[in-house]
């Protein structure tokens, strides 16, 4: 497999140079692509200490910054190999990724076609489950990886029913290797804001996805933390722009054979978004979040799909209704 990573980075040479060390010593990548979000620090890997040349490392700076979702659409562009992985650059890739990758290849006994996908997902270490003596994500996604079928080992073909529910984990950026010529086609992206800027490359690699992969593996380990600056942090108004990555969603999925499948997984999955963004907002935001939510599920859904909701999870139907009158009041 011919593999690219993207890195996008802002301020943080601690954390690149320990997952350059990684990759470095790891030597799988064939192109490290580091997008520099107009870091104030030092960030380029040469001024690091690396030998670009001798990594296969492409450099790319913006000239202000534009967020993470902007980093990474600006590094796709550059990607020349046929499957990428996007990363951050505060986190580490396991000690069985290497093996990951090998289990990708066809065996003597399998064809291209047996594990040609449009990506593969993977799971990873939390390091909040990690300080817990657990070695896996939290519960909350492992609960949907135990739902699958089969054994514990992989990668295996998901059926359509899989795909969906697995659909609903955590929407990160770096649990997933994906076929370059699969995001390209699709012209999937991600939003160009500043935080949640993930969601809609998640998303829309589920809905249009014709073969997903997936491996119970570890393929590595994010690190969370609880305080400070990062934009898992983020308490102000740029939480109200989660919007511009939901609202294209529903429109990938009119476009789907499988809506039906996804839709009450998605609604799930931003109706539980939105309480989490409200447990950590700003309260000066939280009556203008609440109209937005309001609007949204508006004009998102019809009495017809708010039936259907109901029909499959009535409890998931009265959180819409009282979301909608909340904005309202």
């Amino acid at each position: 497999m011919i593999l690219s990573i993207i890195i996008p980075v802002h301020n943080d040479p601690e954390g690149l140079t320990r997952l350059l060390r990684q990759l470095q010593d790891m030597a799988v990548f064939d192109q490290i692509i580091v997008s520099d979000d107009a870091s104030d620090m030092a960030c380029r890997p040469a001024d690091l200490g690396f030998d670009e040349m001798a990594m296969g490392v492409t450099y790319l700076r913006s000239d202000q910054q534009r967020g993470a979702g902007h980093a990474r659409n600006q590094a796709l562009a550059e990607v020349t190999s046929d499957h990428v992985l996007f990363f951050d650059s505060d986190d580490l890739l396991s000690p069985e990724f290497p093996s990951l990758l090998q289990s990708l290849i066809p065996s003597p006994s399998q064809s291209l076609d047996d594990m040609a996908f449009d990506f593969c997902i993977f799971r990873h270490i939390d390091s909040r489950s990690r300080a817990e003596g657990v070695l896996g994500p939290m519960d909350s996604d492992q609960r949907l990886w135990d739902a699958l079928a089969g054994d514990q080992g992989g990668p295996r073909l998901l059926e359509a029913t899989e795909v969906a529910t697995l659909a609903m984990v955590a929407a990160y950026p770096w649990n997933k290797i994906y076929r370059t010529g699969f995001l390209r086609d699709q012209n999937i992206r991600c939003t160009e804001i500043q935080v949640h800027n993930d969601i809609e490359l998640h998303w829309s690699s589920f809905l249009m996805a014709k073969r997903v992969l997936a491996t119970r593996q570890l393929g590595c380990e994010h690190f969370v933390a609880e305080n400070g600056v990062r934009l898992t942090n983020r308490r102000g108004r740029e939480r109200l722009h989660v919007f511009d990555a939901l609202e294209p969603l529903h429109g990938i999925l009119t476009q789907t054979s499988n809506a039906p499948l996804f839709l009450v997984p998605l609604v799930r999955f931003y109706i539980h978004l939105f309480d989490w963004i409200l447990q950590r907002l700003d309260a000066q935001y939280s009556e203008s979040f609440h109209q937005k939510i309001s609007q949204f599920l508006l004009a998102q859904h019809s009495p017809a799909t708010i039936s259907f909701v109901a029909a499959q999870d009535p409890d998931l139907a009265r959180q819409i209704n009282v979301h909608i009158r909340r904005g309202w009041a």
